[in-house]
């Protein structure tokens, strides 16, 4: 059993250029693979990125950049009390260049270094270097707060932050939500001081729901682990659902900007100068190219200010990491006993794994409801609370036969830590 929905950890090979290790997984999925861009994700793994400059720069007028900087209706509100939080938005001219966007959103997009423990096979715990990327958010007198990738920070022992890839300064974890993949670490003001570090921005979010299909766009981050880069390219689609092997995003923004390794939580931003999406994920496949996603910043937007003001987000969790619905054509192609959800994963210190949920096992209801879809079961969870105990009936097929098992599981939250 895995300990996170699916989550099948980090795959981690030493890079060509650098002395900083990546990090990676594989979600197969008709026959392409949805991958997070943090660290590497092992042989083959396509680093280009079309994009087509002359386009681009038409883009620059043809999208309408207003001199006198955003209009009223995509001003971002400040969240909480910390200061200048999504702050007024840069002003770029018609003559801006795609060159003098990416230097001033620079200084707003760190390269993240972490040390994250795994397991050999003799089951110790080993600490491995990854990477990924992150962008300057808020500020208050003392902290300095950063928008990552919850996978990014995931089971790390140690994050550090650079601005220049030299200087690093060690950052310290606010919070995260594992469904959302977002998390916001921070960095001490004088730790940032000491080491020199004054060229930071905050970044500008913008407003995604405003984006268009076509519309030019930037991805920056720690491509690969080696640092500081940019991709130019457009958005290709919007409303987009990935399913990776961290989670299944919903909405997402499609691009074909370059989205590789170490790119996770650095910034996709538009000719503004507005941080639009977090970068997350690429799908890689043979005659896939240019197809990387983002989370919009209307929702990292959201998940940040419950961060904040939570240091979590409360998700309650039954603890079936990965299931599938059985209907009626593949009961009988499987020969399986129910009709149900097919439990193929559970989560390992969840609450269906300390009530003795096995993997094999159908659900077949829940507190007296007949549960015959995971939609179902997805649109139940959510409405319970944390600590409530529900009554779930699972068809079990073993050595001692076809039966029927009531199972009493506690509702856990997602976001608890969880022992490694």
């Amino acid at each position: 059993m895995n300990d996170y929905n699916g989550y099948e950890g980090y795959y981690y090979e030493p890079p060509k250029l650098k002395k900083k290790k990546r990090s990676g997984g594989r979600f197969l999925a008709i026959g392409l693979i949805v991958v997070l861009a943090s660290g590497s994700f092992g042989f083959g793994l396509g680093l280009g990125g079309s994009f087509h400059t002359e386009t681009a720069l038409q883009n620059l007028t043809a999208e309408g950049v207003n001199p006198s900087g955003f209009t009223s209706d995509s001003l971002v509100q400040t969240l909480g009390d910390t200061q200048n939080l999504f702050a007024s938005p840069l002003a770029v001219t018609p003559e801006s260049t795609v060159v003098s966007v990416i230097r001033e959103v620079s200084h707003s997009v760190v390269s993240i270094n972490t040390s994250i423990v795994s397991r050999d096979f003799f089951n110790r715990p080993i600490a491995r270097p990854g990477a990924g990327s992150g962008i300057i958010s808020s500020a208050d007198e003392n902290y300095i707060y950063i928008i990552t990738n919850s996978h990014v920070i995931e089971n790390a022992q140690s994050v550090e932050i650079s601005l220049d890839d030299y200087v690093s300064v060690a950052a310290a974890l606010v919070g995260s939500d594992r469904e959302s993949d977002i998390a916001v670490i921070r960095v001490s003001r004088d730790d940032m001081e000491i080491a020199g570090i004054d060229n930071y921005k905050i970044a500008v979010f913008g407003d995604a729901s405003l984006i268009e299909v076509g519309q030019t766009v930037i991805a920056m981050g720690n491509a690969m682990g080696q640092g500081q880069s940019a991709t130019l390219g457009i958005v290709s689609a919007k409303g987009r659902t990935i399913p990776t092997e961290f989670n299944t995003l919903v909405e997402t923004i499609q691009t074909d900007a370059a989205i590789n390794g170490g790119n996770s939580g650095g910034a996709l931003v538009n000719l503004r100068g507005e941080v639009i999406g977090v970068n997350t994920a690429k799908l890689q496949g043979i005659g896939v190219e240019g197809i990387g996603f983002a989370i919009p910043s209307n929702s990292v937007k959201e998940i940040f200010n419950e961060i904040m003001e939570r240091s979590a987000v409360v998700r309650p969790f039954l603890g079936i990491a990965r299931g599938a619905t059985i209907d009626e054509e593949l009961k009988a192609a499987a020969d399986l006993p129910a009709l149900g959800v097919f439990v193929a994963e559970v989560a390992r210190n969840s609450g269906a794994a300390a009530a003795g949920m096995r993997t094999g096992d159908i659900v077949t209801s829940i507190n007296g409801t007949t549960i015959l879809t995971i939609e179902q079961l997805a649109e139940f969870i959510p409405k319970q609370n944390i600590g409530d105990i529900v009554d779930i009936v699972v068809v079990r097929s073993d050595r001692e036969g076809i039966r029927e098992i009531v199972l009493n599981v506690e509702i856990r939250d997602a976001n608890a830590p969880r022992p490694f």
